[in-house]
């Protein structure tokens, strides 16, 4: 894989390559502090999942080394100062061959304004040509952090699309009547195709590709089930099909752990304001004890008759991310 590839330039006296065995303790602390609450239910449990495994700095070094090899690889950039950590920013691998995200782009608040988070990114996007990919280099930032959307414009990204967040919270579920809609049934093996072919002509392909969804994500049959079984997860489909065509899907997911269920409904353009609430209500009548867990959903498109409906069910915004492309 390029990503293997990439490698460090000489450190300057402040900022050198991310080691995990010296840093990680310090990198977590410093993204608690930079993101405080900004980061949402699941990235807020993948922190805190962070911060127990960095503890551990031994383990933490062996997943470093198998995955990027050792000192001289760049999963990512420190900035230190004062003899300690006060910026980070890092890289990974993207899902098309040759193509990357930038991540977690933290500058401690005491020392901001001072042109360390353009370093850091200068740092990322020159180790990204070192490893000679011309692939394309993605990231994702809060709509309202406009002083760091401005600093990845100029740097050469642009957005590519938007995701509206929303959460439903725990709790009580209404005792619905259950769902009879003619047009609703389970999904069938045969329809993978179609709903891969629904979430491509809802989401462009510029990006699509951003926000990480995966051909295998859309596949139905048992070696989808096997996969979610194994991982703790539990997975169900419905489709709304009238005239031998399917309009609309919308999938539960159940995870394992803290770690919120989730909902997608896909709705075929022409059909908005159809069949949304149908998939909804049937969505969240597919997640076991649903009182217990936060339930979140990720709307890459405008839709304000999904947003009516998800709102309609106890769902409400938690944020809107902006996703920006490099080449």
């Amino acid at each position: 894989m390029v990503a293997t590839g990439i490698r460090v330039r000489q450190a300057t006296n402040k900022i050198r390559a991310f080691n995990p065995l010296r840093d990680a303790q310090a990198v977590t602390d410093l993204m608690a502090l930079a993101f405080g609450d900004s980061l949402g239910v699941d990235g807020a449990l993948a922190l805190a999942e962070m911060q127990r495994m960095a503890r551990w700095r031994f383990l933490i070094g062996l997943f470093y080394c198998f995955n990027w090899g050792w000192m001289d690889s760049a999963p990512g950039f420190v900035w230190v100062e004062d003899g300690k950590v006060v910026g980070n920013v890092s890289l990974r691998p993207g899902t098309e061959y040759d193509s990357f995200f930038i991540g977690n782009v933290a500058v401690h608040p005491a020392y901001r304004g001072r042109g360390i988070g353009r370093a850091l990114m200068d740092a990322a996007l020159d180790a990204v040509a070192m490893a000679g990919g011309d692939g394309w280099v993605g990231l994702e930032v809060r709509e309202e952090n406009v002083v760091a959307r401005k600093l990845y414009e100029k740097l050469g990204f642009r957005s590519v699309g938007r995701t509206l967040h929303l959460l439903r919270q725990a709790g009580p579920w209404e005792n619905e009547e259950p769902l009879r809609h003619p047009a609703l049934r389970r999904v069938q093996s045969q329809d993978s195709a179609v709903l891969l072919q629904l979430v491509r002509a809802t989401v462009p392909a510029r990006h699509r590709a951003l926000l990480s969804l995966r051909k295998s994500d859309y596949e139905v049959g048992w070696g989808r089930t096997l996969d979610c079984w194994l991982s703790g997860r539990r997975e169900a489909w419905w489709v709304i099909e009238e005239d031998a065509m399917i309009t609309g899907a919308v999938r539960a997911l159940r995870e394992r752990g803290r770690r919120a269920n989730r909902l997608e409904v896909l709705v075929a353009p022409g059909w908005e304001g159809a069949f949304e609430d149908v998939l909804v209500r049937q969505g969240l009548s597919g997640i076991p004890r649903l009182c217990e867990k936060i339930v979140g959903i990720e709307l890459p498109t405008s839709n304000p008759a999904m947003v009516a409906a998800l709102e309609k069910r106890g769902f409400q915004p938690e944020r809107v991310l902006v996703q920006m492309r490099y080449h």
